[in-house]
């Protein structure tokens, strides 16, 4: 079966249907966005208990791999364009943790690899221009969901809670998630939220989670936005390019690192700032006003 995660032509085969109906659900409805030769994942099934750990990643020169035990493992390979995903019965009982844990975790580091370069950034685009995407930057706990949200509630389309930047001068940024995932402590930011109940996110975590207004599954990227609480009123200044750089390459996952930052020192020129705030309308008001 074809599916486009994060927009991209990915063909799943597997003799058992159960994969193939997760990655529906996962995929089912995304559209295709680039034209590029299809990522070909096998899918393949044996007995066995379900694994005790969470998989381990070793990167490679020729792709990666993922293992949790001798039958429950995967690898990629960028010569042959190809995953390859084995699996134990059991893992199947335990649909979430399949998903995320091996088939998107598979999956996406493997488009990383080999056409895009993930941002640990959420993404949304400003009401009065339909494309400009903002990411909103920062490290966990910094604030990006919640700004993010905020930003939604004010009419805004949301695009990701993790992005991920295409090839191209377009600077097409697109992600895997169309909701957002709040912590608790939201609720006594946005009233609306307190009577949500708490779900457990793909990472073990309770979360809030909530379905943006507008949503679309792609916005060219004109600003990089790094978090900062600060007292007073918000205040937008520039951020020096390299460190926004830095701040994105942590987060790499590619064996070579050179194609990656080269990408990324193109991409942020001139477009990265810094945003100091205490109240969030404050800071929706002064990201609204970026050029």
């Amino acid at each position: 079966m074809l599916f486009h995660p994060l927009g991209y032509p990915v063909h799943i085969e597997s003799e058992t249907a159960e994969p193939l109906r997760i990655a529906e659900e996962s995929w089912g409805s995304r559209q295709p966005l680039f034209d590029a030769p299809p990522l070909r994942l096998k899918i393949r099934v044996q007995p066995g208990a379900l694994p005790e750990g969470v998989p381990r990643y070793r990167a490679s020169a020729d792709g990666f791999s993922i293992d949790c035990d001798p039958l429950t493992r995967g690898e990629f390979s960028i010569r042959e364009h190809a995953a390859c995903l084995h699996i134990s019965s059991a893992v199947l009982e335990q649909p979430e943790w399949f998903r995320y844990q091996l088939l998107e975790c598979l999956v996406l580091t493997a488009l990383d690899t080999i056409y895009f370069v993930g941002l640990h950034a959420a993404c949304v685009v400003p009401s009065k221009r339909k494309n400009h995407g903002v990411l909103l930057c920062g490290e966990a706990g910094s604030g990006k969901s919640t700004l993010a949200y905020a930003c939604a509630r004010a009419g805004w389309t949301f695009v990701s809670d993790d992005s991920h930047l295409a090839p191209g001068t377009e600077n097409i940024v697109t992600g895997s998630l169309g909701k957002i995932r709040l912590r608790e402590p939201a609720r006594d930011l946005f009233a609306e939220l307190r009577a949500n109940p708490l779900v457990t996110a793909p990472n073990g975590k309770d979360c809030i989670e909530i379905s943006a207004p507008a949503v679309a599954d792609a916005a060219s990227a004109r600003h990089c936005v790094f978090l900062s609480r600060h007292p007073g009123s918000a205040v937008v200044s520039p951020y020096p390019d390299a460190a926004a750089v830095e701040y994105f390459m942590r987060y790499n996952t590619r064996y070579f690192r050179s194609g990656a930052e080269e990408r990324l020192r193109e991409f942020v020129r001139g477009r990265t700032w810094l945003l100091e705030y205490e109240r969030l309308d404050d800071a929706v008001e002064a990201l609204g006003k970026l050029p």
